[in-house]
Formats: structure tokens, sequence, C-alpha cells
């Protein structure tokens, strides 16, 4: 063996990896950040997974502009939105912050059109640490790179109550939620945020044109939705699996 070679290797091997580290850093410097409205600790008050100890992770921004949408602090058009810039590194951390819970939710707004290879490197950061995560979406936009590495989808079809789309809303939409049935049904629920008989009609013709299969979630709109009608308009003949759930946080109280 050459005298020094063993140092010599040494001295390359922290060079390499120094090197390795410096990309690490330049890589998280170069990577977008995020516009978040709020992270917060709360349970899930909405679908199949109602009443899991869950990180709420709020993007601000979105594509619709649902005028019931009952977030309207995450939103660019209402005038009372907010948000501050984060890294996704710092939006990790304070998700990481919370103790004694291992579910994330990533909501908004919209959280598919925030930065994709930000919000592809969170999901990577976050499942390392063992959370399990979910997402809630209108299925409006598809990034299906998402799809293997998010475990659960919720995905959330409007009706005309919602003044969102113009013309037919089930033809406007059934394009873009057509790609979620990719999804399997064991990890996926379409959600239908319910005010009048239309939206009702309208939720079974999106079903009937994707020709559904899996969880069904009907939620009164927090306002004006009734409950008691939407489960008498409801066709429990063709659609039994459906489950009427309303946001059982605000009823409890909760954020």
């Amino acid at each position: 063996m050459e005298i020094g070679s063993g140092s010599r290797d040494f001295t390359q091997s922290a060079a390499n990896r120094a090197g390795r580290e410096s990309c690490i850093i330049q890589a998280m410097q170069e990577l977008p950040g995020f516009r978040i409205n709020e992270i917060f600790l709360s349970v899930q008050g909405e679908g199949l997974h109602v009443g899991e100890r869950t990180v709420f992770v709020r993007f601000y921004g979105c594509p619709l502009r649902c005028v019931w949408c009952d977030q309207p602090e995450a939103l660019t058009h209402t005038g009372v939105g907010t948000f501050e810039v984060m890294t996704p590194e710092q939006v990790r951390d304070r998700v990481l912050a919370h103790p004694a819970t291992r579910r994330v939710c990533l909501t908004g707004g919209e959280p598919v059109v925030a930065p994709r290879a930000g919000l592809l490197w969170l999901i990577r950061e976050l499942k390392a640490a063992g959370y399990w995560i979910s997402i809630e979406t209108s299925g409006a936009r598809v990034v299906e790179e998402l799809f293997d590495c998010i475990d659960f989808w919720t995905v959330a079809p409007k009706g005309s109550s919602a003044e969102t789309f113009e013309g037919d809303v089930v033809e406007a939409q059934t394009p873009s939620l057509s790609r979620y049935l990719e999804i399997p049904g064991s990890r996926r629920q379409f959600k239908f945020v319910l005010q009048t008989r239309e939206d009702v009609s309208e939720a079974v013709r999106i079903l009937d044109a994707l020709r559904y299969e899996g969880a069904i979630i009907l939620q009164p709109e927090h306002d004006r939705g009734d409950a008691r009608r939407i489960f008498e308009w409801w066709p429990w003949d063709r659609y039994p699996e459906a489950r009427l759930i309303p946001q059982t946080h605000k009823i409890s109280g909760l954020h």
C-alpha cells in the first residue's frame, strides 16, 4: 500500500460528502416557495376519515371562484385573503412541530396548483417522517405525478350553486374528473357540496357520466344546505353507498 493513500482517500471522501451536501443545500434554495394561508392542528371534519387528529396545511389561491367557499381567507379574489410565503422546508418543520400526530392534510385553496417541485419534495419529506398524507382538490386540475405519492384523495366536483363554471357544469368537469379514476377506489372519495336540488341532480349526472365506483360523500353546503332535503332528494336506489356527512368540525366548534 502506498504511504499516504489512506489519508488521500479520506480527504477525497470528505470532499465528496461536502459536495453532495452543497448540492442538497443548493437544490433546497432553488425550490420555489409556497403561499400558505395557515397550518394548524385539528380533527378531520369531513368525509370518510372524520374525527382523525390531523395537521392541516392550507395553501393560498384557487383557479375556481365558488361563491359559497367557506375559506375566503385562502382565495385571491375575495379581498380578505392572506398568506405567508414559506419554503418547503419551513412547511415541513411547521408540520413536524405538532406532536403526537402522523396525519397531514393538504388543502386550500387548491393545493395541486402549488409549485410542483416543492410539493413533491414536501410530500417525500413528510412520508419519510412517517406521515399519512391526504389531499383535498376540486378535481379541476390534474397533476398525475401526485397520484401515487398521496395516500388518500378527496375530489370535490362543483354544482351550479357554486357559480364557478359557465355552461353545463357536468360537461365542464368530467374530462378532468375522469383522470382521477386512475387512483384506486380505496384511496379516493368524491365529495359533493350540495345546496340545491339541482346540485344533487348534477352530482348524479357526474357519477353517471364517469360510471363511478367508489366512496361518495354528500356534504350539505355550510350555509344553506339542508341535510334533510338532500336525504329526500338523493337516489338511494341508484347510489346506495353514498354517505351523508355534514362538516362535523363546525358542529363541534373546532377549526
